[in-house]
C-alpha cells in the first residue's frame, strides 16, 4: 500500500513536467519526433515512387527489345527496306 501512494505521489509531482508536451503547440521533443516521422514517411514514399519508375522503365525497355527482335526475325530475307522497292521497280516492264 505504501508503495502505491509513493508512486501516485511521484506521478502527480512529475505530471507538471510533461504538461507542455500535451498542449497543441507541443514541446520540443514532440515536435521533433513528429517532424522526423513525417520526413521518414516522405522518404519511404519517394523510394516507393522510385522503384515503380525503375520497374516501369525496365518494362518499356523489355517491350522495345521484344518489338525490335520480333521485327528482325520476321524480315530475315530482306537486308534493307529499300532493296525490296528497287527490285519491284526493276520487274516493271517499261515500253
Amino acid at each position: 500500500m505504501n508503495e502505491d501512494t509513493a508512486w501516485k505521489a511521484l506521478l502527480a509531482a512529475s505530471s507538471s513536467t510533461f504538461n507542455g508536451e500535451a498542449t497543441p503547440p507541443y514541446g520540443f521533443v514532440t515536435s521533433l519526433t513528429t517532424r522526423l516521422r513525417a520526413e521518414k514517411g516522405q522518404q519511404e514514399e519517394l523510394e516507393r515512387i522510385g522503384w515503380r519508375a525503375l520497374l516501369a522503365s525496365f518494362g518499356v525497355l523489355a517491350v522495345a527489345v521484344a518489338i525490335t527482335v520480333g521485327l528482325n526475325l520476321t524480315e530475315t530475307n530482306d537486308f534493307e527496306p529499300g532493296v525490296r522497292g528497287v527490285v519491284q521497280v526493276e520487274n516493271i516492264q517499261v515500253s
